[in-house]
């Protein structure tokens, strides 16, 4: 007796339409904490990173790749240490795998800048006393997201991105701020008043 026929185009169409959404789906950005250290001259890090090779760098003032001295530098898997080499400045080379980065690096004049080779889920930690807000005398770069965080901190995060940047401030310098634009706002009422007056006069 022949065998029932059997449509088979329905498994292999929802097989095709699988691989098509997993195609397009972008793959999750890996993370990194990013986290500014009280006095705001340093940075700690945290990177995940997959494969046998981490860049540190960061853009110059021509948007060429400037290579970043780091300090305390740690390549770390679920295990423990793994032990690393430098291949040239700014380089590292690993085994071959998942790990975490963990580094520190200087923050110069309150303007913090982090560069990856590929996209990064960044969350950037500032210190309590610190702030970004003010347009004027604080930055962060487009597609950050600003929240509260634990403790009296602020925290920006960003999705996919592969420049960070942050400028911030201390409550000083937006005292500072204030006073100097009171001051001007002074003399400019000082200064344009009697013109108005006068010429309300010769008006009438």
């Amino acid at each position: 007796m022949r065998p029932p026929h059997r449509d088979r185009r329905g498994p292999a169409l929802a097989a095709l339409c699988l691989a098509l959404i997993l195609i397009c789906t972008p793959a999750a950005a890996q993370e990194a904490v990013i986290r500014v250290l009280p006095g705001g001259t340093a940075y700690e890090a945290t990177v995940q990173v997959s494969g046998s090779e981490h860049a540190f760098w960061t853009p110059g003032m021509m948007g060429e790749r400037v290579p970043l001295q780091v300090e305390d530098l740690e390549v770390l898997d679920p295990s423990g240490p793994v032990d690393y080499r430098e291949t040239g400045r700014g380089v590292i080379a690993f085994p071959e795998g998942n790990h975490t980065i963990t580094y520190r690096a200087p923050v110069r004049d309150n303007r913090l800048v982090v560069a990856f080779d590929t996209p990064y889920a960044v969350t950037v930690a500032l210190p309590e006393g610190v702030d970004v807000r003010n347009p004027l005398i604080g930055m962060v770069s487009p597609g950050g997201t600003i929240s509260p965080g634990p403790n009296g901190t602020t925290e920006v995060t960003w999705d996919r991105m592969t420049v960070v940047e942050v400028r911030f401030y201390t409550p000083d310098r937006e005292i500072l701020l204030t006073t100097f634009g009171t001051i001007w706002l002074a003399v400019a009422l000082v200064l344009i008043l009697p013109l108005l007056i006068s010429r309300r006069k010769e008006g009438e």
